[in-house]
């Protein structure tokens, strides 16, 4: 498969320039879907661009001026990616919001991005308008709809903004590649997020990147992940339209509704975070424990040949294997799989690899646009987050003696700083352009990077030993038994800290083990913690959780899945 040429200056694009370059090359492909219960809606790039350039017009016949934060509050949708593309034309600077924060929070947001215009779903459109003292309300509010909504007519909808632009005369004037073109407020895993200050060149030059290091021209996209998230708006919004591929946007993460999806769209590419990929390859195992004996024995059989295969060398046996199997589970178009967001179980690809479907893990951070390293395809290693991208240098930092210290990456798609926070922008930027990470890891002789945990989770036991929790936890979750773990150091009166572990029982899984058997809840207590620290042979004495704490619910998390440790730290 070719894969499209960045050309001369690629990095130097702006949004508006990059959307421009894709409709002169792939005008009459599709470009965006909607998948309605009237049937489907699509947009090809032509559409795309026509509706986008209206739009920008239509925002400086509002008042909208370069460089004016405009917002972006709503579920994924066509007119979510309008909106986006549209402000960044007309040279404002797109905040996108998380629209699963509380009220407060999203008012916050708001505030302090000093919003002036804000894109808004109508389900957000009272938390947005109401008034607070300490929360002004954006001058400039669109419904992120084309219907007007009932009662709030005054409000503009996107189809009175296109409206609008088409009566204006005037374009705006193009952004600078080095102009601001978003604000992104990071999850907040320490509890105070911070707006991650991306120009328009920064995310250009990493979908140009990644658009080198994934083989992914004209490919089908099914979106997942929302795209307030950086991963998803870079490599699941930006990338496929940067390709000239096609994007459809999932109604909900509902099981049912991905599977449903996938089949309708034909979909070959897929991005999301590893709980995600790791629930569908449990449904697919569920399903096949549902058959009966013969079509199971044939399946460990099937699975024995291309384990076979694997020690000789033949790495994709599964997809000619199992192919009836992914298309009667709904995959059967998908080809690729690209996880990021939180660490992969190597497992997981493995396992995905042998039923015929590619999954490899990327690594990145929000104020790198994100994406920093990939996987090759071709040669992908589960443990690794893959050499880093094309363009990109990488430094450890103060190794140890085994090669592990902190890494820390260079270029075009490192972020600008922090939102008036020189300070915490000075922590982790030099004046040389090298960004720090805060995770910990090494690079191996053919170049692929590797991250052994955050530096800020390092636990450092009496004897002076470090242990890092995640290696922990993925031990711990191999347990069928055992849904989620995290491990954390708690600080001894004589210094040190000793490890502990927080575990959250799989109850789906021990009631299919223990049929007709009701388990107190001491005995499920006993069942994860056993099973805990049978999991934690694989890993030396001194790294082991001494203590455990089970919880019926699941751990607190970040929208983008990541675990609020802090909560527990101490």
């Amino acid at each position: 498969m070719s894969r499209p040429e960045p050309g001369p200056g690629a990095p130097g694009f702006t949004i508006p320039g990059m959307l421009e370059r894709s409709v002169a090359r792939w005008g009459n492909r599709p470009a965006l879907t909607a998948r309605r219960p009237e049937g489907d809606r699509t947009l090809t790039y032509r559409d795309l661009a026509d509706r986008v350039r209206a739009l920008a017009k239509g925002l400086a016949a509002l008042g909208v001026r370069k460089g004016d934060r405009c917002a972006i509050l709503g579920p994924n949708s066509p007119e979510w990616a309008q909106a986006y593309l549209a402000a960044a034309s007309a040279g404002a600077v797109c905040v996108p919001v998380d629209s699963l924060l509380g009220e407060n929070e999203i008012r916050h947001i708001l505030a302090d991005a000093e919003a002036e215009a804000a894109f808004v779903a109508p389900r957000f459109l009272d938390v947005v308008l109401e008034t607070h003292p300490d929360f002004p309300v954006p001058e400039k509010v669109i419904l992120l709809a084309e219907e007007k909504l009932p009662g709030r007519e005054e409000i503009a909808t996107i189809r009175d903004l296109m409206e609008a632009g088409r009566a204006h005369v005037a374009a705006p004037p193009p952004p600078d590649p080095d102009d601001l073109l978003a604000i992104i407020y990071t999850s907040g895993t320490t509890g105070q997020p911070k707006g991650v200050m991306l120009t328009h060149r920064n995310v250009v030059a990493d979908a140009a990147a990644c658009s080198q290091a994934i083989h992914c021209e004209g490919e089908r996209f099914l979106s997942v992940l929302p795209l307030h998230h950086t991963f998803e708006c870079t490599a699941g919004f930006l990338l496929p339209l940067y390709t000239g591929s096609s994007i459809t946007y999932a109604r909900s993460l509902k099981s049912r509704d991905i599977l449903e999806d996938l089949q309708a769209s034909r979909a070959t590419v897929m991005l999301g975070v590893p709980l995600l990929f790791q629930k569908m390859l449990e449904g697919i195992y569920r399903g096949i424990g549902r058959r009966p004996a013969p079509v199971r024995g044939a399946f460990r059989g099937l699975k024995g040949v291309v384990r076979a295969g694997e020690l000789v060398g033949r790495r994709n046996l599964g997809r000619r294997l199992f192919r009836r199997l992914r298309e009667r589970a709904g995959l059967g178009s998908l080809r690729l799989l690209v996880a990021g967001g939180a660490p992969l179980m190597p497992r997981i690809p493995r396992e995905f690899r042998r039923l015929g479907i590619t999954l490899i893990q990327g690594y990145g951070l929000t104020e790198a646009s994100p994406v920093l390293a990939v996987n090759p395809e071709e040669a992908p290693v589960d443990e690794s987050i893959g050499p880093p991208l094309p363009g990109v240098e990488v430094r450890i930092l103060d190794p140890n003696a085994a090669g592990v210290g902190e890494l820390a990456f260079r270029g075009p798609m490192v972020m600008k700083g922090y939102y008036r926070n020189p300070e915490a922008t000075a922590q982790v930027l030099d004046g040389e352009g090298w960004l720090r990470t805060g995770d910990l890891g090494y690079q191996d002789a053919r170049g692929y990077l590797y991250v052994a945990g955050r530096a800020k989770n390092l636990i450092v036991t009496p004897a002076g030993k470090n242990v890092y929790p995640e290696e922990v936890e993925a031990e711990i979750n191999r347990s069928p038994f055992i849904l989620e773990s995290m491990v954390y150091g708690h600080e001894l009166p004589g210094g040190g800290e000793e490890v502990r572990a927080v575990l959250i029982p799989d109850y789906e899984a021990i009631g299919a083990r223990f049929k007709g058997k009701v388990l107190s809840e001491e005995e499920v207590e006993a069942l994860v913690v056993r099973e805990a620290q049978r999991q934690m042979r694989a890993v030396a004495a001194y790294k082991r959780a001494k203590r455990f704490l089970v919880r019926d619910e699941e751990l607190p998390k970040t929208s983008t899945r990541k675990i609020k440790r802090y909560l527990f730290k101490g």
